[in-house]
């Protein structure tokens, strides 16, 4: 154990024996940067927390202590109390459960897992079916139900009427079955001139020598157009405008086009859309196996962006593995200025994030000589002179000093 950290522990224990929460828990985190393999110090934090009512705190430093040490008692215990008051019951009844298992004898988890089974039984049984409904339960709701008397179903006689029939023709059995394969439309065929649409012919116009009367011809009507010819026509006559087109020819969004060779780089890494929020960024982040993807999907972001992007949720793995990208990148090309600028401006702003302070100092030595090894690169590119130059190097020498780096 690190002298260092059991120090801090008296002292945030004199702290918390005082009332004095806050100041307890800044010794208890002290301690726990200085080991953080020990799970004393999140336990002891996560009382602390308790004390204050920061309940979601107090489970995340019970996290840490159970996954340091799975059978930690007190770390189920606690996490159990902080659970109760954020209303996870069930949970909690899971981590009063697992104390009982571990110390049978443990009278004080009895009592807490009496009363969340208690609270579980309050808890009113309507409120669970109204979220999801049993379909098993319908048929015999349906049946227990008394039904009424049946409709009487009402017979309405139908009188067919047939057209008078035709007087008997000569013609042959051929002709008889082509004049009723004979396709007839339904509207009418003639439309008035001022129809915007022209109509689209149905049959073919009459015969040289015919007379314009209303009679009907008693030569048998052509057969009309074939539904695709019908249709292309349609399509042809209907008119055109806006962005959508029947035919596909235009439309909304385009398919980019595959790079060639000399584009994006000899890498080949294909490029991603920039994350707009930190779960986007952290879920993207994880995903990737390669250095390469990690830094395309980096420079997309605007340094300037990052502290927005982050808040208060850095985490320092993250922050050693964009180190780590970076450090990556600028030893594959040390002597790009576009590049070195980039860089530049990254470790410029990382530093501005909430809690880089805090943060910074949960990375390992290993960690922190890629910082060292980035700034080493960085301080062989010379700023320009003057005003703008002078107020650059004095972000630089604040961002050193941030990073601890020389």
């Amino acid at each position: 154990m690190s002298a260092k950290a059991l120090a801090e522990k008296d002292k945030g224990n004199d702290a918390f024996k005082a009332g004095d929460y806050p100041r307890a828990i800044g010794h208890y985190t002290a301690a726990f940067i200085a080991d953080p393999f020990n799970p004393v110090y999140p336990l002891n934090r996560a009382a602390a927390y308790l004390k204050l009512g920061k309940n979601e705190d107090a489970e995340r430093d019970c996290d840490s202590a159970i996954h340091i040490d799975g059978k930690n008692v007190k770390g189920l215990f606690r996490r159990g109390q902080a659970r109760v008051a954020l209303q996870k019951l069930r949970y909690a009844e899971a981590d009063f459960a697992q104390v009982l298992r571990l110390d049978p004898a443990n009278q004080a988890a009895k009592n807490e897992l009496a009363k969340v089974q208690d609270a579980l039984k309050a808890i009113p049984v309507t409120s669970k079916q109204r979220s999801q409904i049993d379909i098993s339960t319908l048929p015999q709701t349906s049946s227990a139900t008394p039904r009424a008397t049946p409709l009487k179903r009402r017979r309405i006689p139908i009188r067919v009427i047939e057209p008078p029939s035709a007087p008997p023709t000569t013609s042959s059995g051929s002709e008889e079955r082509a004049s009723l394969l004979t396709p007839v439309s339904s509207r009418p065929l003639s439309q008035p001139t001022s129809s915007p649409h022209p109509p689209v012919p149905i049959s073919s116009p009459p015969q040289r020598g015919a007379t314009s009367s209303t009679e009907p011809s008693t030569q048998p009507p052509r057969p009309s157009q074939p539904f695709r010819e019908a249709k292309t026509t349609r399509e042809e006559l209907q008119p055109r405008g806006g962005i959508f087109r029947a035919d596909g020819t235009q439309k909304l969004f385009m398919r980019p086009s595959a790079p060639s060779d000399g584009q994006n780089g000899s890498s080949g890494v294909p490029k991603r859309e920039p994350p707009q929020t930190l779960v986007a960024f952290t879920s993207l982040w994880n995903s990737l196996t390669t250095e390469e993807e990690r830094w395309e999907v980096l420079r997309q972001i605007p340094p300037a962006r990052l502290p927005v992007l982050f808040k208060m949720s850095l985490d320092a793995r993250i922050l050693a593995a964009i180190l780590h990208s970076l450090r990556i990148a600028l030893v594959a090309a040390p002597k790009d200025p576009e590049l070195l600028k980039v860089a530049r401006a990254y470790m410029v702003n990382i530093p501005r994030i909430p809690r880089f302070g805090t943060v910074s100092l949960m990375m390992s030595g290993p960690e922190r000589s890629d910082a060292q090894a980035i700034w080493d690169i960085l301080g062989r590119f010379q700023s320009d002179g003057g005003v703008e130059g002078q107020m650059e190097k004095r972000k630089e020498e604040g961002s050193k000093s941030a990073w601890g780096c020389r």
